[in-house]
């Protein structure tokens, strides 16, 4: 698997959720086990748009910075890290449950490793080569 397709699913993946959060904040509050305000709504809603936006930069990033794609890469593998870090932490902590907030810790930690792998991959190569 090429980088340029990692960044292109990882981006996929956000503007999904991003849709899923705009479009229907509800389903996406109950969905990890809180209970849905008027408050909650707002900020699904912002935390979607978010989302759609992030999504469609991911997706564009490897067509915008083809060389320095190795050091992109490290990038969204700590942000992913990070989210792994706050989703399980919000699990442990008990104030998120249910089956998707599992599947996202999951997710985060699968695309974080293999940023960071194929990243430090590709930028030993680029070194190699200059």
């Amino acid at each position: 698997m090429k980088l340029s397709l990692l960044f292109k699913i990882s981006g996929v993946i956000l503007v999904v959720n991003g849709i899923s959060m705009l479009a229907t904040p509800g389903m996406a509050i109950e969905m990890y086990g809180m209970e849905q305000t008027a408050d909650l709504v707002v900020a699904m809603g912002a935390l979607g748009l978010s989302f759609l936006g992030t999504g469609i930069l991911t997706f564009m990033l490897p067509s915008w910075i083809d060389d320095k794609l190795a050091a992109a890469g490290i990038l969204m593998g700590l942000i992913q890290l990070s989210w792994v870090a706050r989703v399980g932490y919000d699990l442990y902590a008990g104030s998120i449950s249910g089956p998707p907030a599992i599947i996202n810790v999951c997710v985060a930690a699968i695309l974080a490793a293999l940023f960071l792998i194929m990243s430090l991959r590709a930028s030993a190569q680029q070194s190699s080569a200059d």
